[in-house]
């Protein structure tokens, strides 16, 4: 298989009149491409070029002394090593002029790109870091240079310190332009036009030198990798198939798993406890084995040897319905697109009918997946047909199955209910706190030039790697421990604040969720409660009073539920006795069983044909004031509203004027009532529609 590695060729520009802050960005940029290539692209060839030396060394001007002048390349491409890293920063100090020109660095590593040609690598690349400034370039070979480089298929990455970002006003995609801070002159300009014109006319990337690692290391493979197999149906029909991946969950960063230590010993323990007693086995009561996270594992020699391969390619199990694989149960690191062998026509025609006709039957294939001979653990999987269209032949995909015992399953409660339904401005308001926590945050002026290709405020794509991370950590360990020995240096790193600079969240962010955060609150407004609280102290009074002395009742209760005749007496009786309950449980359980009681007596007094005003004032206002008590709010504003429909319907109008309205026997409200608090009540102590003339008023 071939392998995707790359050859690299990067020039810099060392004239006299590049900024000093450019060369050592350059520098710097360089130096870190070698590191993660010598970590990540160990195949990867790079050599270098410099433009403004004051000696001439280069192939072009070795063969005629009139080309490439001062233009210096090393030596032919390498792989990268640590060597390699330090002969960069020595070749780099070559004695420089003002003299030099870029298209002379280009077209010297076109030639070294030809010379690379043995190698076969799969790209080719060159990378260009010039300060395009003031200094006069000449172009007579740029249309010639350009065309070389598109019909080459050599991939250029041009990279200065003065390059920015805006979205193009057309297609709303990034763009990149030269930004100054001062009027540049006329040989400026045209350097600028030449290096922004490389993108239509070879189609170069620019980019700042924040973006430049990131558009190195962009790379798309372009030899997609192959698997091929044959799909085995019985043991006759047997259709030739190449795998292509589809899709893929890449990971650049591979751990080895180390089960010990180089210097770890490890011994043979031969003892053992039950109980708490020690048992020391016999040696011929001992066996081999091995651990196996904790349980230990007996096997012998015949366990040792590898079991027969099986024969690579899919083996078929048989056909299933669709519908009875349930999606959730698709799983795997990839998802292979299986076609026919390419030029095997045999295979395309029994693949087009096998395609047809699972689709007719709405049916997948269930077979086995053996990789290789040497990746030889078999794998269940499922062949889903895909139609053929007119760009594209009859294809399978394979996805791999999970086992039943691999999901795990949780009874979630139920997000919401009717009664706590949002209307469509709260869940606009909690989207609107989603997304301004968004640490994504674009900017509203997409023409302000910008450093990041794309308009975000955070650089999430110049976080550090994993390597940088791990000696990062290491170091933030040492400055702590040396911080707890040391009063001076702790004094130091709590001036600094660290914490506070790095993980500040940028203030547009932090401004723009504190206004999202107020609008969903003003929008589920909360009732303040103090039940809990209340609770709470009854409960820590419980039990920090001391040991109650048992006392007997002077008039022991003798009825046991709220009677018709005298209900006020038997509902204080009875109220008294719940008072009297230690326990918080059971005392909010009994108060609301007698609550009970005491709305069926009401209800009851209320359908009687000649209604006592006086006795259901008294009723209806001591029930009330032990529900404020006991803070059962949600049941007597439930019974208010009862009461409304009870009144309408039997059309009480003296009682709702002369009892409800008048005493305000309506729904509890805690503390200072609210705006909305008083709309609720004017709404609920609007008269009813009662009837004008009914016997039942003339009788009251």
């Amino acid at each position: 298989m071939a392998s995707n590695k790359e050859c690299l060729i990067i020039i810099l520009d060392v004239r006299n009149s590049a900024s000093e802050e450019f060369k050592l960005k350059s520098v710097k940029c360089v130096a870190e491409i070698i590191k993660d290539k010598i970590v990540g692209g160990k195949k990867d060839y790079v050599s270098f070029v410099l433009v403004g030396c004051e000696n001439s060394d280069n192939d072009l001007y070795t063969a005629d002394n009139k080309v490439c002048q001062n233009v210096v390349q090393y030596s032919n491409t390498q792989l990268c090593t640590w060597q390699l890293l330090l002969s960069f920063f020595k070749f780099v100090n070559e004695p420089t002029c003002d003299a030099g020109e870029w298209l002379d660095g280009l077209a010297v590593a076109m030639a070294m790109q030809q010379v690379a040609l043995p190698l076969k690598c799969a790209r080719q690349r060159i990378l260009l870091l010039y300060d395009f400034n003031y200094m006069s370039q000449g172009y007579d070979d740029y249309n010639h240079i350009c065309d070389n480089l598109l019909n080459a298929g050599i991939e250029l990455i041009v990279g200065s310190h003065n390059i920015a970002y805006i979205d193009n006003a057309e297609t709303s995609l990034p763009q990149a332009i030269f930004q100054s801070s001062r009027k540049p002159n006329i040989h400026e300009l045209e350097n600028q036009n030449r290096a922004l014109q490389l993108v239509s006319n070879c189609n170069a990337v620019l980019c700042s030198f924040k973006e430049t690692l990131a558009s190195v290391f962009k790379v798309s493979n372009r030899r997609p990798w192959v698997w091929n197999a044959k799909l085995h149906i019985g043991s006759v029909i047997a259709i030739s198939l190449q795998g292509i991946i589809a899709m893929k969950a890449e990971s650049h960063i591979k751990l080895k798993k180390v089960w010990g230590e180089a210097e770890e010993l490890v011994e043979r323990e031969e003892r053992f406890f039950i109980k708490g007693t020690e048992v020391t086995p016999l040696p011929q009561d001992l066996i081999d084995g091995y651990m196996l996270g904790g349980t230990p594992v007996p096997y012998d020699e015949t366990l040792v040897e590898l079991p027969p391969s099986h024969a690579p390619g899919l083996h078929f199990v048989g056909f299933v319905k669709h519908s009875s694989i349930p999606d959730v149960y698709f799983c795997g690191d990839s998802l292979y697109m299986l076609v026919h062998q390419k030029g095997n026509t045999t295979s395309a025609q029994k693949l087009d009918a096998l395609v047809r006709a699972l689709i007719a039957q709405k049916c997948v294939i269930l077979c086995w997946k053996i990789f290789s001979v040497k990746f030889n653990t078999p794998r269940i999987v499922v062949l889903i047909p895909q139609e053929s269209t007119e760009d594209r032949p009859a294809t399978l995909y394979m996805q791999e199955l999970s086992y039943h015992a691999q999901h795990q399953f949780w009874d979630f409660p139920s997000l919401r209910t009717e009664k706590t339904e949002c209307n469509k401005d709260q869940l606009k308001a909690v989207d609107n706190l989603i997304d301004s926590m968004d640490l994504e945050c674009t900017l509203k002026d997409t023409q302000q030039p910008r450093q990041r290709r794309q308009n975000d405020l955070l650089p999430f794509d110049g976080l550090p790697s994993i390597y940088e991370q791990n000696v990062m950590d290491v170091l933030e360990r040492k400055v702590i421990c040396r911080a707890a020995d040391d009063e001076q240096f702790q004094e130091m790193l709590q001036d600094k604040n660290f914490v506070d600079i790095f993980w500040r969240v940028p203030e547009p962010i932090e401004e723009k969720s504190k206004q999202a955060a107020a609008a969903l609150k003003k929008l589920f407004p909360l009732e303040h409660s103090h039940a809990w609280l209340e609770k709470l102290k009854a409960k820590e009074q419980e039990q920090n009073s001391a040991p109650a002395i048992k006392q007997e009742r002077p008039d022991p209760i003798s009825i046991d539920s709220v009677g018709l005749m005298t209900p006020v007496q038997d509902y204080k009786q009875l109220l008294q006795n719940v008072r009297s309950e230690l326990n918080t449980t059971k005392r909010d359980a009994q108060f609301q069983s007698l609550a009970a009681q005491m709305r069926v007596v009401v209800i009851t007094l209320l359908e009687r044909s000649k209604l006592d005003l006086n006795q259901l004032n008294e009723v209806i206002k001591l029930y009330r004031d032990s529900c404020l008590e006991f803070n059962s709010f949600t049941e007597y504003n439930q019974f208010a509203t009862q009461l409304k429909t009870k009144a309408t319907e039997r059309n009480l109008q003296q009682f709702w004027n002369t009892i409800v309205v008048e005493k305000q026997l309506g729904p509890l409200v805690l503390g200072e009532p609210t705006l909305e608090d008083e709309l609720r009540l004017k709404k609920f102590y609007t008269n009813p529609e009662f009837e004008v003339d009914t016997e039942m008023q003339d009788d009251s």
